[in-house]
């Protein structure tokens, strides 16, 4: 919808600002009657290059300003302030004398069309810059005189609203917080880098108000309140007509008029504006602002958080379980339609757009106030008898609405302004009902509660340093193991092949072989005492065998390796019985060639030397007399033709013989 344009010039001036290192901000050029105004020429500078602005390539500063004239009223102003080395300036000025030098070009409008005017003042500003020369002004002079035409062709009402969706993705339920804050007149500020972002969402919070935006004539300073005294009750109505719709409610609400301003970046030289007036809307970078005691509300841009400064401003405010769900349900819409990667696209639907959003809230404003007259009109009713009926409001509407910020509401000026211009049965139109559809239960209340409040502590914000560090911890821990892990498969590897490349080595538990004659080892074979010590006796592989024994050998299924050794104890039963019917006699050992040995209870024997090879035997124990225990020997007989016969002791100890008479004996080789 257009909107009518003012009958003056919709662009009053364009100006370049300079911060000069000696002497602080200074109008460099200007070109506009409006600068001749010694107020603004004196509080233009400080407005346009904000405290800050050189933490940023590129920043953008919105203020208003009200010049002495004999009918004052709000200018608006905005400005894009950029920096460059001065190593890389063709023209230098002598008032250089620093390696930086910043800069701010300036709009001043006579209404707040900011959207329309950013983006052609960036790259003006861009171009201005990319010159590297500042005293040629030409580019400056045309953008002024072809700003107004454009303009005035697209002075849109969509063209005054900026940011309503990133504002309440950013500030969700805490939005509608700050909704009722304003309309209750109290001193707001909020606080952050970078400026835009500042005032950017200080007109989206006051754009939720419907209409709004369009008289903000008196908001530069606080004696100014002229439109107070135009408003009137309207006589008509026409429900199709919006515009007439409005005034019939009495919107927009009188916010900035009488004790009240709004000033989007306020610098240091207004603080003494936060003493003298009775309600504010400010923004500032600066801490030494948000240490003022006036303050009742401050908000945080830069984590979106509300510091109640007054406690009962609090309580006030609060929102109700039909505000928390009406207000999720449209935090929902919006987050649905959210893109991080671009958050300034378009949205395709009506739903989680910006005029949802606006129609939203004038919805939600609107039933309050209807709300209020019709709280109004039953005290009235009760204070006369009278009994009413049929008026298809509800009585317990105002406890939706949070009945103790209604009362506060009906204290503010705003209030006073819209209760003489506004009809006494406003609820016959407006229904004096929460926008609420349905009365939420006190489970659903709690879960918002919850959900809220976990967002609200902002997990992924807070724990994203400690994940990423854990994150880093595992990856170098992982790395190391892998590397341990592969150090050790190597030395494995290695000592594998170091084992089974050496030459000679006899695989298993045995002593140190003891080479014989093959009759001394026909001896052997009659001796019950070797039998009853548990002497495993095996076949020593020859040489030409020694690397097929070293070899891996392919491995041996259950089935066969137990029918395998139960033909070698069947074998193995006759040579017992052979064994035990022989004596010791044969054997003659001798003092000086003990060998160590260790007990053991296993016995591998070549019962035939072509049948059982290098078997190994378990043989059972059998109940001996101590005095015929003898511990286990390794004995190796070489027989003729490579083939030898090995008695191992498993326990690689010394060979010991206990005689009858408790003395050691040992076998004479």
């Amino acid at each position: 919808m257009l909107l009518q344009p003012p009958e003056g010039p919709l662009v009053l001036g364009i100006a370049l600002v300079d911060f000069n290192h000696l002497v602080g901000p200074r109008i460099e050029f200007s070109q506009g009657d409006i600068f001749g105004d010694e107020e603004v020429a004196k509080i233009l500078p400080f407005l346009a290059l904000p405290d800050g602005a050189h933490m940023s390539l590129e920043d953008y500063s919105y203020f208003h300003l009200v010049p002495n004239t004999a009918s004052p009223s709000t200018v608006f102003g905005i400005s894009c302030n950029r920096q460059i080395s001065a190593s890389s300036l063709l023209v230098k000025d002598v008032d250089v004398t620093r390696s930086i030098v910043q800069k701010a070009v300036v709009v001043l409008v006579s209404k707040p069309v900011f959207g329309p005017i950013r983006d052609r003042l960036g790259v003006v500003t861009e171009a201005l810059f990319e010159q590297r020369d500042f005293s040629d002004t030409r580019i400056l002079v045309e953008f002024g005189n072809s700003l107004e035409i454009s303009l005035r062709t697209q002075l849109t009402e969509s063209g005054l609203y900026i940011g309503q969706r990133e504002f309440i993705h950013i500030f969700r339920h805490r939005a509608l917080v700050l909704l009722k804050a304003l309309m209750l007149q109290k001193k707001i500020l909020f606080y952050g880098h970078p400026v835009e972002r500042l005032c950017t969402y200080q007109y989206s919070l006051i754009s939720l108000i419907p209409s709004l935006l369009q008289t903000l004539d008196d908001c530069g300073s606080p004696p100014l309140a002229a439109r107070a005294s135009t408003l009137s009750r309207p006589n008509s109505l026409k429900t199709s007509d919006r515009k007439s719709m409005l005034a019939y409610i009495g919107l927009p609400l009188d916010l900035f008029g009488k004790d009240a301003f709004f000033q989007p970046y306020l610098p240091l030289q207004q603080l003494d504006l936060l003493r003298d007036s009775q309600s504010w809307l400010c923004g500032s970078t600066n801490t030494i602002i948000t240490q003022q005691k006036e303050i009742d509300l401050l908000i945080n841009t830069e984590t979106a958080n509300l510091e109640f400064r007054n406690p009962r401003l609090e309580r006030l405010v609060a929102l109700t379980p039909a505000d928390r769900k009406w207000i999720d349900e449209i935090v929902r819409d919006v987050n649905d339609t959210w893109d991080d990667d671009d958050a300034q696209r378009p949205v395709m639907h009506f739903k989680g757009s910006d005029d949802y959003l606006r129609a939203k809230f004038e919805e939600y404003v609107s039933a309050a106030l209807a709300s209020v007259r019709y709280r109004e009109f039953i005290s009235k009713s009760k204070g006369n008898g009278t009994i009413i009926a049929g008026t298809g409001g509800d009585v317990n509407t105002l406890e939706d609405f949070n009945a103790v910020w209604i009362v506060e509401f009906t204290k503010t000026n705003a209030y006073e302004v819209w209760d003489r211009s506004t009809d006494p049965m406003l609820f016959d139109i407006v229904e004096p009902r929460h926008p609420c559809n349905e009365k939420p239960s006190v489970v659903s209340d709690i879960g918002l509660r919850l959900a809220e409040g976990i967002q609200d502590l902002k997990l992924e914000q807070q724990l994203a340093p400690t994940r990423e560090a854990i994150s880093r911890t595992l990856s170098a821990s992982s790395n190391n193991l892998f590397k341990a892990v592969e150090g050790v498969r190597d030395r494995w590897q290695q000592r594998t092949v170091s084992s089974t490349s050496t030459p000679g080595v006899t695989h298993g538990s045995y002593g140190t072989p003891i080479e014989i004659t093959k009759s001394d080892a026909d001896l052997s074979t009659s001796s019950p005492d070797i039998i009853k010590s548990g002497i495993n006796i095996s076949r020593q592989p020859s040489r030409d065998s020694t690397a097929s024994a070293l070899s891996p050998q392919r491995p041996v299924s259950v089935s066969q390796a137990a029918a395998d050794t139960k033909a070698a104890l069947s074998s193995l039963g006759a040579e017992i019985q052979s064994l035990w019917s022989n004596r010791a006699s044969r054997f003659s050992f001798s003092r000086s060639s003990i060998t160590s040995v260790a007990s053991t209870k296993s016995i591998s024997t070549p019962t035939s030397a072509k049948h059982l090879g290098s078997s190994t035997i378990q043989l059972p124990s059998s109940p001996m007399p101590p005095t015929h225990l003898h511990p286990s020997v390794s004995i190796l007989v070489e027989v003729p033709e490579n083939e030898q016969f090995v008695i191992a002791d498993h326990s690689g100890g010394r060979l010991s013989q206990e005689t009858e008479s408790g003395e050691p004996a040992g076998m004479a080789i």
